[in-house]
Formats: structure tokens, sequence, C-alpha cells
């Protein structure tokens, strides 16, 4: 791609006497303007990639995007802040159609999908804040019977006494209090300081921090992270990864839970509403499942699976926890279920 974009300044240079960048865009613009009415459908495709390439690559060295889908047999494509887009398309339709977005245009649309949303951690962070007085989400466990018995079944066969435990994302007294209670030494990290409260009056050791940005925790400094649905409250999965990597031990165990990536897609009415777009803020929605005044982020498999190979895990299981009910009501949760399965819980081993 770099030897493309190469070969488009050499074209803007030689060919039209100017220089193209990021201060200078608009004079890409005039270029494909000019070509665009002498276009036989050779040239229009070396056109396409090398100015598509040129594209892409301001795009990498100003918003770090990065390439995908390279060995593919269509255009490569771009990610960038979730988005996948390809700049070579965009470019052949400039080419041959005056109405498409100029290369500027394009440009300024890709440094606002690169821009974070600073609200939504503030919005997700109030929200759970409100949701800590929610039973439903939080509150103390029950400290009778076996503690050991009530974790789940991989946990049960991996053993937790006498383990460190990080509780990523948990807090609200549901996770960290069991752990504890079946002998495990246990840190609860949470970024909303009402959820950690359930945790404090429990005794466990807190830090108030995002899943994705672990630094007050030291390197290999855990046996076992258990993460409950988190990760759909932050728009990249991998930096997630990348820091449950780095604290994590050699051969410490993972347990992760998201959601289903196709049932964060689709409407109550179970039509496929959102398109697949790694990363992507999804909108505001009442719907049951979804938790109220949140912001959500849409993880693909890609991501979610592939993303944690990358990171040095080893998969050794994955399921979708079953929610289904076939019996019940049109609309329910039980229902949708039987359609979509709305969880997908993964066992991993750091390597």
């Amino acid at each position: 791609m770099e030897t493309l974009a190469e070969a488009a300044e050499a074209h803007a240079r030689h060919d039209h006497g100017t220089a193209i960048g990021l201060d200078n865009v608009a004079a890409a613009d005039r270029i494909l303007h000019a070509e665009s009415g002498r276009l036989d459908p050779e040239r229009l495709e070396s056109l396409a990639a090398c100015y598509g390439a040129w594209l892409g690559r301001v795009a990498v060295r100003q918003w770090n995007a990065r390439w995908v889908g390279l060995f593919e047999p269509s255009a490569p494509r771009l990610r960038l802040g979730g988005v996948l887009l390809s700049p070579i398309d965009a470019v052949r339709r400039r080419l041959t159609d005056p109405s498409a977005p100029s290369l500027s245009a394009i440009l300024r649309q890709l440094e606002s999908w690169a821009r974070p949303d600073p609200a939504a951690s503030a919005d997700n962070r109030e929200a759970w804040d409100r949701l800590a007085a929610d039973p439903r989400f939080a509150g103390a466990i029950d400290p009778s019977g076996d503690p050991a018995a009530a974790l789940d079944e991989w946990l049960r066969a991996e053993g937790v006494r006498g383990k460190s435990v990080l509780c990523l994302g948990a807090g609200g007294g549901r996770q960290g209090p069991l752990f504890s209670a079946a002998g495990a030494k246990v840190t609860v990290v949470d970024f909303s300081e009402r959820q950690l409260d359930h945790d404090r009056k429990a005794g466990l050791q807190t830090v108030c921090a995002s899943i994705d940005d672990l630094r007050a925790l030291a390197p290999a400094s855990f046996d076992l992270v258990v993460q409950p649905v988190s990760a759909c409250y932050v728009p990249d999965v991998e930096r997630v990864y990348a820091e449950v990597a780095r604290v994590i031990q050699p051969g410490g165990l993972y347990i992760v839970q998201h959601k289903q990536p196709a049932n964060l897609q689709a409407a109550d009415d179970l039509r496929i509403a959102q398109p697949s777009v790694e990363g992507a803020a999804l909108p505001p929605s009442t719907a049951a499942h979804r938790e109220p005044g949140t912001v959500e982020y849409l993880h693909g498999l890609d991501a979610l699976l592939g993303g944690l190979c990358r990171a040095g895990f080893v998969i050794e299981d994955v399921v979708e926890p079953p929610r289904a009910d076939a019996l019940a009501p049109a609309g329910s949760p039980g229902h949708r279920a039987w359609f979509l399965p709305p969880y997908l819980k993964i066992k991993a081993r750091r390597r």
C-alpha cells in the first residue's frame, strides 16, 4: 500500500505539477476531478488504487487506522474507530460520479470516526452508579452453603482456593464476595464507585478503573481473571485483552462473557437493525437485552475470539449460555433468545 501511495504522489507531481498531503487535500480533489473526464478502464483502476492507498495512508498516519483484508479478492479495507471502509472504492466512486463525496469530505468523516466520544464513558459510569441500587445488577450474595458449589463449572474444575483472582468489570458485590468465600484472594475492578461500595463492604480490595486501563495492577499478578459481561461498554475490546494478558500469569485462566454480537445488532422484532461495525456505539434503547442509560459498543467475533488469540491466549472452550425458552411469549427475553443467543462465554488460558 505504501508503494501505491507513493505512486499517487509521483503522479500528482509529474502529471499535475502539485504536491498532495494532509495540508493540501484539495489538490488531490482537483486532480481526481481533472482525471475523471478522460478515463479508460485501466487508468480508472490504476488511479483508484493509488489515490485510495494514499487516502488510507493519511488515515493510518493521522489516526492510527490499519489496513485489513490485504489478501482478499476484493479491495482492502481500512479499520478506523471500529468502522470498516474501502478508500480505493471511495476514490473510484469519486472518479466516476461527481456527486460522490470528495477526499476532503471523506477525511473529515474519518476524523469524526477516529475521535472517541468522551461523554460515553461518563454516561456509562453514571448509569452503573444508578444501577448499583438495583437488585437485578448489584447486592450482597447469600453466604450460606458451599460457595465453591455456586461457582461456574469451569471454575469448579480449576479450583480457586488460595489463588489470586481478578474480578474485572465485576463490581456490585456478586462476583468478588463469592470468590472470596471460596478461598480466593480477590481484587475487584470496576469504573463505578457505587458498584464497588458493595465489594468494599465485603472487605475486598477494589480498584476504580476502566477495564481497558489496568495500569494500577502489576504485571503477571493474577492466577485467574473472571470478567462478566462488560466489554460492550468500551469501544476497543482488544485493548481489554491486552491489559488482561499483561496482568495475568503465564498459564493463568481467563473466563470472560460477552453479549453475542448479533443479539446487539437485532431490534426487538428480531430484524437486524444495526450494521456490523466493530466498536461502533449503538443508539440508546429501552429493549430488555440492553441496560438502561448505558452506551454499548458492538464487537464482532473477529475481535472477541481472534483478538483474544492475538493477545496471547489459547481458547479452551466457548459456550452460548442457554437463555432460550421456546414457550416464552413473543417479545420476552426468553423468546428472543430462542432466535438469537444473547451471550458468548469464553474460557481461555494465557500462553
